[in-house]
């Protein structure tokens, strides 16, 4: 059995909220806390999709406010 799998099977209890947003997830919606995204800003740059840059001269459409 896959780590999926068991986090699935005990409602996500073991998992910690994000590190960047501090929302609970579960395996389903992994990537969009997990996986980083390419952006030309350097303070975003390699940040999950989740992360909020917070600067306003970033030109990521995925991490802007």
């Amino acid at each position: 059995m896959n780590d999926a799998a068991v986090t699935e099977q005990d409602n996500n209890g073991a998992r910690p909220p994000c590190y960047h947003c501090g929302e609970p997830y579960t395996s389903v919606n992994a990537a969009r806390h997990t996986e980083p995204v390419s952006c030309v800003c350097p303070r975003c740059s390699a940040m999950p999709a989740c992360y909020t840059c917070r600067n306003m001269y970033c030109a990521c459409e995925v991490h802007q406010y």
